[in-house]
């Protein structure tokens, strides 16, 4: 019983291994981390939007398309280098629409995404 806990666990593990390899994971989980961060900043304490506006609704704008910018990173490799370039558009447009882009932090994660994402090369199959 415990040896095929510990197989199963193995084949989960090279899968999820063999998945991150073939795609720019760490490049997609900081677009999708500086989505939330941007998306969230206006609601942080009180749960409600205090200031409706082109801050309040760029925030979530922005921050939910930089998280499927982060999605599309993960599901469609292929077309890193138009989702990068998207990505670092709207981290810059939310930095001047959003709370400075989530008091910076959002913006710069969201370039250092997408910079990672531009960057990623898929392996040469041998």
């Amino acid at each position: 019983m415990l040896l095929s806990v510990r197989r199963l666990l193995a084949r989960s593990r090279d899968a999820a291994a063999a998945w991150t390899g073939r795609r720019p994971f760490w490049a997609g989980g900081l677009l999708i981390a500086s989505g939330a961060e941007i998306a969230l900043i206006p609601v942080i304490g009180t749960g409600v939007i205090i200031h409706t506006g082109v801050g309040g609704y760029a925030g979530f704008l922005l921050g939910f398309f930089l998280a499927a910018m982060g999605a599309g990173l993960w599901f469609a490799p292929e077309q890193r280098f138009v989702l990068a370039v998207l990505s670092v558009m709207a981290a810059l447009s939310a930095f001047v629409l959003s709370n400075l882009g989530g008091f910076l932090v959002g913006s710069l994660l969201a370039i250092g995404g997408a910079s990672l994402g531009f960057a990623w090369m898929p392996r040469e199959p041998r």
